[in-house]
């Protein structure tokens, strides 16, 4: 009754605390039941330890009448272990070396139960009890298991395979594979393991370098010239598999399994197993990551002789799939120094002229791209006379055909455009005569009356008109999908001469273009001055062509500007091609899939400003910028974004690249081409079929074009993204078309690497899925403000780890 009444106590979390001692102290289940009760009454060490003394006989009582299920096998074995195999639970487990007695008792829980110091050569069964809350259940007894004898060889692994291979979690420019095998009939516990790439005089290495390495050791060793891995495993896993950590892609890996018995002194004969890893480009098809693939197809197009030893000669290869930035190639010829080209990435051909062959030629051609150096592809040959001459006459031939036809083909395309631009023209002329009736009647728009809240911004409308001799047009800084924009001089009433921008329409505008180019200084004028909006400075009338005066930011857009500092730190990713490039290295030895694995966003194919419209050469200047600079640039914009808001004033085109910067790093909001003054509910809706910049509009916007102040917040974190990655292209492996379905699914941005929580914390706020719950943009400013009051190097946001 005593036992019936100490168990009776034990449940719920005593019960969990039982399982803990058996586990820890390896106590019988007696001793376990009462030091359980025990030791939910100490309070210090002294009165533990005394409880932990044990007492008693096993004996399994209360019992149930229940089986027990256990389905008792052998795992594996060897010399002095046995390794029984078992469902998960808790039970008690007794050993017995003959038909009558049972030895001692231990506890054991999971799936595999261990038996270690056993006799070589003998048998062993096994009798489960499980352990339940009420009691134990009926003993299950195993078959008889036996140890290896001392001098017994293992036999012979059957068969090694991939189960999978997976991209390494801390680093996706190296893999992880994970390899299963399986034993034969004796199942043995111990195997030496051998994994190495390329090849390698296996026989030797092993009777050289290895001896005798005790259980539960893993002993590694790399040898760099074969990247040889050597492994002793002694088995406790369910599953006769281990992993391959570290490897290289496109990478040919070789295993060599021996089981073994306890000590590793006899060991079967070897199972080998090859298998060749995937390339970058079959895992992340990315080659912002990845080199580009091997360029295949290449083959000589023609050979055409221009003097006695001299030679055009063309060469063309097969399309990739994935386009890389660019091709370098290499000619070369006997007793003559190598000459070099590059072709862009879309090109299929390209040719050498005027180049010495002496009849012996080699070309080789390796494709590049920021994910580093394909290998190289090799043509060579010899000059045959005979088919030059005759391929130069073709040639001359199939030239003359083909100039024939694109003269004839531009001619009927001129004269299409020439009689649709006069019907257009007519149209227009037409249209415009009716448009509010003149030129007149829309600059009246400009003189209406605009609601602004902040009356020190009210001007005087006629502060606004400029006398075109005041201004002095200068260079093209851009143009638009409608517009340019060119630098000006504009002198003030007292004299002073000062830098702006001057956006006038393109030649041949139509109504819309004009209804929208009015519009936008009606925008302007109601925005009012702020220090991070590029404000109004005036208009005027030119030629009959109306004007648009505003401030000049001298650094450009935004994105721009940031893309300029990200390539300046990726210039030393590029040395390689550099070096390439001025001391002509052959590519034979230099070409590595493997050697440069650089991971960073794919900035291309992106909307362009359309206030400056700025094309700049990214290495025409150097910054050096600090992550305070940006949070700073984040915190300048939601200051502007404030303002606006403010005014009832829905951006709709949020970005980096209508964002400008001045030389003194003050930024400010520009392009309200695509603005609307919100005086009904604060909503605008699209109205036509007008381009609209997908990857930074809310889902809402998206799904209904409804276009509110919330959506300018949700464009804000999309900004906030381009500022942390140094104007990276949102959502970079999601393609346009798929931007509904990935943002409705659920799916965001993940955190760039060199973003912290608390500044992914705010970015992430901007795109919840309802808009009320997004913050406000006064939230947002005094976010960052945090950030910046608390700011150290590196905390919130690090170039360091922007690649």
């Amino acid at each position: 009754m005593g036992d019936a009444h100490i168990f009776g106590q034990v449940d719920g979390m005593l019960f969990f605390l039982f399982s803990y001692i058996i586990t820890i102290y390896g106590f019988r289940l007696q001793e376990a039941l009462d030091t359980a009760g025990c030791l939910t009454l100490c309070s210090n060490e002294s009165c533990r330890n005394r409880c932990s003394q044990p007492i008693g006989e096993f004996e399994p009582y209360p019992r149930i009448n229940e089986k027990a299920d256990a389905n008792i096998t052998l795992h594996c074995r060897g010399m002095n272990t046995l390794i029984i195999k078992h469902p998960p639970g808790n039970y008690i487990i007794q050993q017995s070396v003959s038909v009558v007695t049972w030895g001692p008792t231990i506890v054991s829980n999971g799936g595999l139960s261990t038996f270690s110091n056993l006799t070589p050569g003998a048998f062993y069964r096994y009798r489960l009890h499980r352990i339940t809350q009420r009691g134990f259940s009926l003993a299950e007894t195993s078959d008889w298991f036996s140890t290896y004898a001392v001098d017994y060889r293992p036999n012979q692994v059957e068969y090694i395979s991939v189960v999978k291979i997976e991209e390494e979690s801390d680093n996706v420019c190296e893999l992880r594979t994970e390899i299963v095998f399986q034993p034969v009939e004796d199942q043995s516990c111990n195997y030496n393991i051998l994994s190495w790439s390329g090849e390698h005089d296996l026989i030797n290495f092993y009777l050289k370098k290895f001896k005798f390495i005790s259980i539960l050791t893993i002993k590694l060793l790399i040898l760099f010239s074969h990247q040889l891995i050597y492994l002793y495993i002694f088995l406790q896993s369910l599953d006769f598999r281990f992993y391959l950590r570290h490897l290289r892609y496109d990478q040919n890996i070789t295993i060599s399994i021996r089981s073994s018995n306890d000590d590793f002194s006899k060991a079967s004969n070897a199972t080998m197993f090859t298998f060749i890893t995937p390339s970058c480009l079959q895992i992340h098809y990315n080659l912002s990551i990845c080199a580009p693939e091997k360029v295949k197809g290449l083959q000589m197009e023609y050979i055409r002789k221009r003097s006695e030893e001299s030679y055009d000669v063309a060469i063309n290869w097969n399309k990739p799939f994935l386009q890389p930035d660019n091709y370098t190639l290499q000619f070369n010829s006997l007793q003559f120094e190598p000459r070099l080209l590059v072709v862009p990435g879309d090109a299929i051909k390209a040719l050498f002229s005027n180049v010495d062959v002496r009849l012996r030629y080699e070309i080789n051609i390796v494709a590049e791209s920021m994910g580093g150096v394909s290998l190289s592809s090799t043509i060579s040959g010899n000059i045959d006379e005979a088919s030059v001459a005759e391929l130069s006459y073709r040639e001359i031939i199939v030239a003359l055909s083909t100039l024939v036809i694109i003269v004839t083909i531009f001619g009927i395309i001129y004269m299409q455009h020439w009689n649709k631009r006069e019907e257009k023209n007519k149209q227009i002329n037409t249209e415009y005569m009716h448009f509010e009736g003149s030129m007149d009647s829309l600059k009246k728009l400009l003189n209406q009356d605009y609601a602004v809240e902040n009356s020190d911004n009210l001007l005087p409308h006629n502060k606004f008109l400029l006398a075109p001799q005041r201004l002095k047009l200068k260079g093209i800084l851009g143009s638009g999908a409608y517009g340019i924009v060119r630098l000006a001089s504009l002198q003030d009433e007292f004299g002073a001469i000062a830098d702006v921008a001057v956006k006038m329409m393109k030649d041949d505008p139509t109504v819309d273009d004009i209804k929208n180019f009015y519009r936008e200084i009606s925008m302007m004028k109601s925005a009012g001055q702020h220090p991070n909006i590029v404000s109004l400075i005036g208009y005027c009338t030119l030629y009959n062509k109306p004007l648009l005066v505003v401030e000049y930011c001298s650094k450009g857009d935004l994105q721009t500007y940031l893309r300029t500092i990200w390539q300046n730190i990726v210039n030393a990713i590029f040395e390689c091609r550099t070096h390439l490039k001025s001391n002509v290295v052959s590519f034979a030895n230099k070409n590595t899939d493997q050697e440069k694995c650089v991971c960073n966003y794919q900035n291309t194919h992106t909307i362009a400003n359309r206030l400056y419209d700025i094309q700049r050469d990214v290495t025409k200047y150097i910054e050096n910028i600090t992550s305070a600079d940006l949070l700073n640039f984040a915190r300048q914009v939601a200051t502007g974004m404030e303002f606006l808001s403010s005014n009832r004033i829905v951006h709709r085109d949020l970005a980096a690249r209508n964002v400008l910067v001045r030389s003194d790093r003050v930024v400010k909001i520009s392009d309200f081409g695509l603005s609307r003054d919100i005086y009904q509910e604060n909503v605008y809706r699209k109205k036509g079929n007008g381009k609209l910049p997908l990857k930074w509009m809310a889902l809402e916007a998206l799904t209904h074009q409804i276009y509110t102040t919330y959506s300018d917040v949700w464009a804000f974190g999309i900004l906030l993204w381009e500022i942390v990655t140094l104007g990276a292209t949102p959502y970079p492996d999601t393609p346009t078309n798929k931007i509904l379905q990935f943002l409705k699914s659920g799916c965001r941005m993940e955190r760039p690497p060199n973003c912290s929580r608390e500044l992914y914390s705010i970015m992430y706020s901007c795109w919840n899925i309802r808009p009320q719950s997004r913050p406000t943009f006064t939230e947002l400013k005094q976010n960052l403000d945090k950030l910046l009051s608390n700011y150290s190097e590196n905390k919130y946001l690090s170039l360091c780890d922007v690649l």
